[in-house]
């Protein structure tokens, strides 16, 4: 089986970025602001895990830098 190409994992990313709530300018900045690729794949992941309701609590609730 043939591995994913950079571009195929980096448009993978993306995506499931947007479904968090991402945007592609929001991850260029969390990436640049030193946050690594594995910890933005964990908020990514959170972002997805956490129930609409919950969702909707204030910023500073949800983040812990």
């Amino acid at each position: 089986m043939a591995t994913p190409s950079i571009a195929a994992s980096v448009f993978k990313l993306a995506t499931a970025g947007e479904q968090a709530g991402f945007t592609i300018e929001q991850m260029i900045d969390l990436l640049n602001a030193g946050v690594t690729v594995d910890a933005l794949l964990r908020l990514i992941e959170r972002k997805l895990s956490i129930p609409p309701a919950q969702a909707s609590a204030p910023p500073s609730l949800r983040w812990v830098m």
